[in-house]
């Protein structure tokens, strides 16, 4: 698997969620970026001891204004000249806003939104930021990355099988997004998830693909900021949705494989049915994604996938 690395020809803001300890948000994202030979700088909505999955907390979900006054202290000294921008977490309507303003404001070469709302059927955040993305950020992201339930929400479409992925994929492609990336969809194998990719070029051509991978049983938090951060350095690199979803996902299933074994190795193991208010810190700690100890999984994938071509409805 050739994943040869390319000198740094782009500078990346990254705006989401940074705790001080764990692998969420812009911890998840930078290293993988910068390992990969990008420049990136970040811009944190929230800054948390730790991530949510843990019992407990701490910390400060920052305002708009906040977020707003760093992106001016960048444009005042002309630091603002960002060819690619990734958002991740944004908690409230109000960030929604301040994003699309650095948006229209840095017209970026490539504009990646993943649409964090929530996970399982549950939401993370206010209902009313679901028309928000829908309305106000996917009309502008050039590459969105949302897991199943986040499609769903997004397209009021149920999501059972890979042709009402691809239905949801073409909504989203609807709202003018050129790339959509469906990162993980249970079907009809219980013990499998699904990727579903859809590009659309600029002639109209469109190539919808499927990459199937093996379900983890445990209690992971983080990976889709990893795998859209890693998706954002392999399209630079690649120039193409499918094969940046091939090497992405050898990565992340690389290093949550790793996980899960060091995870076991604590001895606190994640019961079944595990419900929030009874997390031992200790097996949740367990579960951070080993990106640093992993990290040749990033340069380097171990695994490979293919990604198959679907047939166009």
């Amino acid at each position: 698997m050739s994943t040869e690395k390319k000198s740094p020809s782009t500078r990346i803001l990254s705006i989401q969620s940074h705790v001080v300890s764990g692998y969420v948000g812009n911890r998840a994202a930078t290293f993988p970026l910068q390992l990969l030979g990008h420049e990136v700088d970040v811009i944190n909505t929230v800054q948390l001891s730790n991530h949510t999955g843990y019992n407990t907390f701490r910390g400060e979900r920052f305002p708009a204004s906040h977020i707003l006054e760093l992106f001016r202290g960048l444009q005042d000294n002309r630091l603002n000249d960002y060819s690619h921008l990734l958002v991740g977490y944004i908690g409230n309507s109000e960030n929604i806003k301040a994003v699309e303003h650095i948006a229209r404001e840095l017209k970026p070469s490539m504009f990646v939104l993943d649409p964090v709302l929530g996970d399982d059927n549950t939401l993370y955040v206010p209902e009313e930021l679901i028309a928000m993305y829908r309305d106000v950020l996917c009309p502008l992201a050039d590459l969105v990355t949302p897991n199943q339930f986040e499609a769903e929400l997004l397209t009021e479409t149920k999501i059972t099988s890979l042709s009402s992925a691809q239905l949801a994929c073409d909504k989203l492609h609807k709202l003018g997004i050129s790339r959509v990336v469906i990162t993980s969809s249970v079907l009809s194998e219980k013990d499998a998830l699904y990727l579903v990719g859809s590009e659309l070029s600029s002639g109209g051509h469109k190539h919808q693909f499927y990459i199937k991978f093996s379900r983890l049983d445990g209690y992971f938090t983080g990976s889709g900021d990893f795998f859209a951060a890693l998706t954002v350095a392999r399209f630079i690199e690649a120039g193409s949705l499918a094969r940046a979803c091939e090497l992405a996902m050898a990565t992340m299933a690389g290093v949550m494989q790793e996980t899960l074994r060091f995870q076991r190795q604590t001895g606190v193991v994640a019961p079944k049915d595990l419900k929030r208010g009874s997390r031992d810190a200790d097996m949740v700690k367990g579960f951070e994604l080993r990106i640093v100890p992993a990290q040749r999984l990033i340069t380097k994938p171990e695994l490979e996938f293919d990604a198959v071509t679907l047939p166009l409805l």
